[in-house]
């Protein structure tokens, strides 16, 4: 590559990396180290290893409108995205987060263009400092991805306990390496997303996938950087040699699955079980009725009926490319 092409090359990914979105509005803790790059386990919650600094504190005021306002143009497709608000000051994987407004559809905007969202706290969140947190979830990632920024607020107007503030939603976590995955080239659908909902008329929600738990707010595994220990998944088995896939799991991962090299790829676990690799991680899901995991796709199964010689009923034989299986074998 000649130094033109090298220079063209870097100053694209440079203004590629600084397009990716992040909120503006309210201003974010250490606002001089936030950075657009997804959010991964051992950062959860608020990329907290940039800190805590507070360089604004953004004032709110329960049942006046708030508004959340974001800077970049790589909005992947839009998605999903939801507002939360924790009573901790400097959060950690503990730290319970719930929900005060979820968009579905189209967040954080369409077409390289970002939208502001309008919101009000509720009349149960505390007074005093808290941490308000806007999580996202892209569209058109390539591989599920958890975006996430932070703020300081102030609240007045509020509760004086939280007894009512904890019965609100919890806040939907996923691909995170806990099991649970937003549908790929889709906006998700919160399956608890709140008394103030907002639809992005995008026609292009499905649910989650994988281990979401009844409500979708199935915790993170946290690593030891952050002082935790994995969280608990059913065992899965190792994946299967000859599958052809295009990454190669290693040993399991924390959150049910296995470790691999390809980001964004599809890895199978045997032909009944694939998953896309996650920042090295890849999660285990089974595959849908009627399709098979094979070479790095899923593909639908085949199957042909024929007419045994001898008179008897029919039976299935399964037609994989290259091979052919029947019952009678």
């Amino acid at each position: 590559m000649s130094f033109r092409s090298a220079f063209v090359a870097a100053t694209a990914f440079l203004a590629s990396a600084n397009a990716h979105i992040i909120m503006a509005k309210p201003v974010p803790y250490s606002v001089d180290k936030i950075d657009s790059s997804p959010i991964s386990a051992s950062q959860f919650p608020c990329k907290s290893q940039n800190g805590f600094t507070v360089s604004t504190m953004n004032s709110m005021a329960v049942g006046e409108k708030q508004t959340v306002s974001f800077k970049g143009t790589a909005v992947h497709g839009g998605g999903s995205c939801q507002l939360s608000v924790t009573t901790d000051t400097e959060p950690n994987a503990n730290s319970k987060f719930k929900v005060i407004m979820s968009i579905e559809g189209g967040c954080p905007g369409v077409s390289d263009k970002t939208n502001e969202y309008d919101f009000t706290l509720p009349a149960s969140i505390p007074n005093g400092k808290a941490t308000f947190a806007w999580t996202w979830f892209s569209k058109l990632s390539g591989a599920p991805e958890l975006y996430m920024n932070c703020a300081p607020i102030e609240v007045t107007g509020g509760a004086s306990d939280s007894s009512k503030f904890d019965e609100l939603p919890d806040l939907f976590v996923a691909n995170i390496n806990n099991g649970c995955l937003s549908p790929p080239n889709k906006a998700v659908q919160f399956p608890n997303p709140g008394a103030q909902a907002q639809m992005g008329n995008t026609n292009d929600l499905a649910p989650p996938t994988g281990n979401c738990g009844a409500t979708g707010n199935t915790p993170p595994a946290v690593s030891s950087a952050v002082g935790g220990s994995p969280s608990a998944a059913p065992p899965t088995a190792p994946p299967a040699a000859g599958t052809g896939a295009p990454t190669i799991p290693t040993a399991p991962a924390a959150g049910g699955g296995a470790t691999c090299t390809q980001n964004g790829a599809v890895v199978c676990n045997g032909a009944n079980q694939f998953g896309l690799c996650n920042n090295g991680n890849v999660v285990w899901q089974d595959v849908a009725a009627g399709t098979t995991c094979s070479n790095g796709t899923i593909q639908k199964r085949a199957a042909v009926f024929h007419r045994n010689l001898r008179g008897r009923h029919p039976h299935p034989r399964v037609v994989v490319p290259g091979k052919e299986f029947s019952s009678s074998n």
